[in-house]
């Protein structure tokens, strides 16, 4: 999930870490006792539950995959790495933990051998303390030990920050030419059509308790925006670069999205282009609301333990927030 995010209590600087309250906005709400048996259930798009066999079946013929998750569950980790050990074929590991840096970073993270993960990853440019090692290092260590290659996902906290805070037309100097030309193929306005657009709108209020201006909401959809879309021109660089291999991409559930997420952008890549592409939300169990009913925002949803964290709009810790 997470566009600028907060990470394990650390917000980021500028506007109240922009996006990141996506990572929290979701624990307010609380699963009921009799769901707990849905934990390691899969579930499809239209609310029929879906075996194991057949969510696994799914994920090995799909050439592209947007693994969705949230990124402090260290359940959610380590079922991803029991994902990766079910594929048959070749993978390469596309992460939003990683930030763009042009081919150079590419090639540190896939040329030579490394000691361990903990070593690529440095190479890498990964945020140990912002991402936490301890959620992704498991992820670093299964592809360093499978010679996974890896490719780096998002735009970095900087480049998103400058985006969001940017005038109308000034966000384009922000970016590099590469980018702007990709973002005018699919995305020239940065913006989605006015449904989605007000879903974003709504999911950022109410992660920062509805303590945002307005004129900064759309400026952080905006930021949200910019790094789909180029999530969704990496995932296509890494096709390019990769064609036998399956891409799988970890990212945030809010980015793993079909409605309005990274699935959104890549369905608008010109058809010859267009890669099939499944969506899956790791969903912990007190993020629903009711037992999964049809949900057009993923594929597959498999429902994960429940995330506990403190309630970032409670007046208490409002009230020591502001101290």
């Amino acid at each position: 999930m997470t566009p600028l995010v907060v990470r394990h209590g650390r917000t980021l600087p500028g506007i109240g870490g922009l996006l990141g309250g996506l990572a929290v906005l979701l624990v307010i709400s609380t699963a009921r006792a009799e769901t707990a048996p849905l934990v390691g259930s899969w579930w499809d798009a239209r609310g029929h539950a879906v075996t194991n066999d057949q969510a696994l079946d799914r994920l090995r013929d799909a050439p592209v995959i947007l693994l969705g998750e949230v990124h402090d569950s260290e359940a959610i980790h380590r079922r991803q790495v029991e994902l990766f050990d079910a594929f048959d074929g070749p993978l390469v590991l596309a992460l939003e933990q990683l930030d763009r840096g042009g081919g150079g970073r590419i090639d540190r993270l896939n040329a030579g051998r490394f000691e361990n993960g903990r070593a690529r990853a440095h190479a890498g440019g990964f945020d140990f303390e912002g991402w936490g090692w301890q959620h992704y290092g498991p992820l670093f260590d299964w592809a360093t030990e499978h010679g996974v290659p890896l490719w780096p996902l998002n735009l970095s906290r900087e480049k998103a920050m400058a985006v969001a805070i940017a005038d109308d037309a000034g966000w384009r100097d922000e970016l590099d030419a590469d980018a702007r030309a990709w973002i005018d193929s699919i995305a020239p306005t940065l913006s989605l059509p006015d449904a989605q657009q007000r879903g974003l709108v709504e999911v950022l209020e109410q992660s920062h308790c509805q303590a945002i201006p307005p004129a900064m909401s759309s400026r952080m959809v905006r930021a949200q925006v910019a790094r789909d879309v180029l999530m969704a021109e990496a995932i296509m660089a890494a096709r390019e670069s990769f064609p036998a291999h399956q891409i799988v991409a970890v990212m945030g559930n809010q980015h793993a999205r079909l409605d309005r997420g990274v699935g959104y952008w890549l369905a608008r890549v010109a058809e010859k282009r267009r890669p099939e592409v499944l969506s899956v939300g790791m969903v912990p169990l007190n993020h629903l609301s009711d037992p999964p009913g049809a949900d057009d925002a993923f594929d597959l949803r498999l429902i994960m333990p429940a995330v506990s964290r403190p309630d970032p709009c409670a007046p208490d810790r409002a009230a020591e927030d502001g101290k």
